[in-house]
């Protein structure tokens, strides 16, 4: 079976950082009391970046993009993967405006997994090409994060139900996969969901069951049943996953997983048995990401020079629903 890899991997981040003492502030003048400080004790984060209120989902996928599709050229890309949280409309899917604001003629198609949305297309795109469908294949995201954070409450239950959203940000990401020619690439994947947690986060408008209710339209969370949840699961998940690769935790050097807050990193760190060093940290300057958290980490570490060729990394995503994945590839 052919053995598929990232090829290229490139991020875009809004120019505009907004600060905690930003959203802090903003929140103050509306009949709610955050104290300075409040994110950056509570979740780590320091500051995120937002979009402009002009760009569109599909803008910063397509800006995270361009630099892979003007590198390999357009009429190589085979297949075209859009894969979010966040989307431009319910109807059609953001892939179409994705590949016609990047010129591309392949075909496309929309991958939603919540915060595990990219890691399931990289999933996909895998097949395509062990399957011999395709040779290049063209992952897409973008998140705009900004547009789902609430910052007037009617009561202080409300606002802790949607306090996490307060580290929030928007980001892009995209990566090129294709087929290995040795034994680099992806070695091992497998994915399991819980959808009996699904409501433990949620952003519930839009669809069939608030279609039309407005004060649905924000991010909302019980973050402390879900973080009990995810930590439990990625002990076990983890851990069954070395048994079946036959990979040992010390043999990774690079250590990539989705980032909802810097103590819950390091509490995964705890629970894998990973030394904290391998796991590059974004949090900080780029909050919680959704499903561009991962490739803004990975693509970090690349872009310092520290990732080698026959490099072990592993991929960990979780994600609301809930969902867990383990990828390992070798670079």
């Amino acid at each position: 079976m052919k053995r598929a890899k990232i090829a290229e991997l490139s991020v875009y981040l809004p120019e505009r950082v907004v600060s905690n003492r930003e959203i802090e502030e903003r929140i103050n003048t509306r009949g709610q009391i955050l104290p300075p400080n409040t994110l950056q004790r509570l979740f780590g984060i320091q500051e995120r970046r937002f979009a402009a209120s002009g760009q569109q989902v599909s803008d910063l996928a397509a800006a995270a993009a361009l630099p892979i599709v003007e590198k390999v050229g357009a009429a190589n890309i085979e297949f075209l993967i859009f894969a979010a949280a966040c989307a431009d409309l319910i109807e059609p899917a953001t892939c179409n405006i994705v590949q016609h604001k990047l010129g591309l003629q392949c075909p496309a198609m929309d991958i939603k997994n919540a915060c595990n949305s990219f890691t399931s297309a990289l999933m996909t795109a895998s097949s395509l090409i062990s399957a011999g469908m395709c040779s290049n294949v063209l992952v897409v995201n973008g998140e705009k994060l900004s547009d789902a954070i609430r910052f007037e409450f009617e009561d202080e239950s409300q606002l802790l139900r949607h306090l996490a959203a307060l580290s929030l940000g928007d980001a892009g990401a995209a990566a090129l996969v294709t087929k290995s020619d040795d034994e680099s690439g992806i070695c091992f994947q497998k994915f399991i969901t819980r959808g009996e947690h699904w409501d433990l986060c949620t952003i519930k408008g839009g669809g069939s069951m608030y279609p039309h209710d407005v004060s649905k339209h924000y991010f909302e969370g019980q973050t402390t049943d879900l973080k009990a949840v995810l930590a439990e699961i990625s002990k076990t998940f983890f851990r069954q996953c070395l048994a079946e690769s036959d990979w040992e935790v010390g043999e990774i050097q690079h250590f990539f997983t989705h980032q909802v807050s810097i103590g819950t990193t390091r509490l995964i760190a705890q629970l894998t048995n990973v030394d904290p060093f391998k796991i590059e940290e974004v949090f900080a300057h780029c909050g919680n990401t959704a499903a561009a958290s991962i490739p803004l980490a990975m693509h970090q570490r690349l872009s310092r020079g520290e990732i080698q060729k026959g490099d072990k990394i592993a991929w960990v995503g979780l994600a609301a629903g809930v969902s867990a994945s383990v990828q390992l590839m070798i670079w």
